[in-house]
């Protein structure tokens, strides 16, 4: 619950006079999870349409200067420098097309964590051969000046699940 001191203050033609103070600054927190939801959104969404662009400076101008990403298979690669090295390596032998699905973003203060899904192709540039794609991802984002950007970024491919069952969980 959120509490103050309003006492001897005018708060007349302000919107805020009453006793519906709390509830109003509950509902302006929500509006601005909401917000930050949906600019955490765009960010990966833009993340996404980069990599079917094979644009690599617009992928790395997703992720702040000192993120990491972790690949299956692959060392993790942290900074600007390796995120460009591993995108152009990536783009000179694929393409990629990916539609994100969002199941959860969470959101405290300056950090957001995000869980999606994609299902898209990955076409072998030396064959043209296309292959389809399920991928689920693990995004945390931080509040920079310049907005939201991805801090870590984890993804592997999806199990399948012959029969809807599960296992090893």
């Amino acid at each position: 619950m959120i509490s103050s001191d309003l006492e001897g203050i005018d708060l007349e033609g302000t919107g805020l006079e009453g006793t519906g103070l709390e509830s109003q600054v509950a509902g302006w927190a929500a509006d601005a999870i909401i917000d930050d939801a949906a600019a955490v959104r765009t960010v990966i969404e833009a993340f996404g349409d980069r990599l079917a662009a094979a644009d690599v400076a617009g992928v790395v101008s997703q992720f702040t200067g000192s993120a990491a990403a972790m690949q299956p298979s692959l060392e993790t690669v942290v900074g600007s420098r390796q995120l460009t090295a591993t995108y152009d390596g990536a783009f000179e032998n694929m393409r990629l097309d990916f539609a994100f699905q969002f199941d959860d973003i969470t959101i405290h203060v300056d950090l957001a964590a995000v869980r999606a899904t994609s299902h898209g192709t990955i076409t072998i540039c030396a064959t043209g051969e296309t292959q389809p794609a399920r991928l689920r991802h693990l995004f945390v984002l931080e509040r920079t000046g310049a907005g939201w950007k991805i801090a870590q970024y984890m993804y592997q491919r999806m199990p399948e699940q012959p029969g809807g069952g599960c296992s090893g969980i």
